[in-house]
């Protein structure tokens, strides 16, 4: 649904702005913005954001930042290649080389990725303080990134929000999701705007999304709860992901 992820950047076409960077052990580019009163004397929790197939990262970013507020989120939009389909470099928002693009034809869409989000969290953690544990949401065509990092990496992870994903088993296979006992214990929630709100195709999701859910409960994951927001319309959800990310840190006592 590329239409949507075109509307979200022309009506944020005033947002705040976050920090284009790149991984310092790795040719991922990220979107960077620290919380107000950001300081090196403690550690903040991480939000790592996917966008959909539009792949406006800094605009989508932007929806999180204004959501943000007070909270003490850093927040990181990984420039990923997987989320969405085969033809990601007509998107412009992209700031890769001929040389990273050689590296990611090389590695393959997914290593390139994983390995990238990897370095990027990594920056994170030794620079400004993230902790050790990341939070993770995306929405729509990002959800093909999401699940996948979800399901090979728990250990990650600290709470997981997927938003109206898609799925359909990119990136994993029986092989290679995780048996950590990490799995078992990952807080997901999925959330959805309201059905009669939402736009056509909300059936659609809404159908991988419960593919995704069947592959949790094959490979032995916690169960994902599932959640529609009243009165919201189709979008990555950012005040609900960062609400829920809330009660996770509270019921953990951060």
């Amino acid at each position: 649904m590329i239409f949507w992820g075109l509307l979200l950047s022309l009506l944020l076409a005033q947002s705040p702005e976050s920090e284009l960077r790149t991984a310092s052990s790795h040719p991922m580019k990220f979107q960077l913005s620290l919380p107000k009163g950001w300081n090196n004397e403690k550690t903040w929790p991480v939000v790592v954001v996917i966008t959909d197939a539009a792949r406006d990262f800094a605009g989508n970013l932007a929806v999180f930042i204004k959501a943000r507020q007070g909270r003490p989120y850093i927040l990181v939009a990984p420039h990923v290649v997987t989320s969405g389909g085969r033809n990601y470099r007509r998107a412009d928002s992209y700031r890769y080389s001929d040389e990273d693009w050689k590296r990611v034809e090389a590695d393959g869409d997914w290593r390139f990725d994983e390995e990238g989000v990897a370095a990027v969290i990594a920056d994170v953690r030794r620079k400004f303080r993230g902790e050790e544990r990341c939070y993770l949401t995306g929405w729509e065509a990002g959800g093909h990134t999401v699940w996948a990092l979800t399901f090979r990496h728990p250990e990650w992870f600290a709470a997981v929000a997927p938003v109206s994903t898609n799925y359909q088993g990119r990136w994993v296979d029986d092989a290679t999701f995780s048996r950590r006992p990490e799995r078992s214990k990952l807080p997901v929630r999925v959330l959805f705007c309201e059905r009669k709100a939402a736009a056509e195709g909300w059936e659609f999701f809404m159908k991988q999304t419960k593919a995704a859910l069947d592959a949790a409960e094959a490979h032995q994951f916690r169960k994902p709860e599932m959640k529609e927001i009243p009165g919201k319309s189709h979008g990555p959800l950012a005040e609900e992901v960062l609400e829920y990310f809330d009660g996770v840190r509270a019921a953990a006592g951060r």
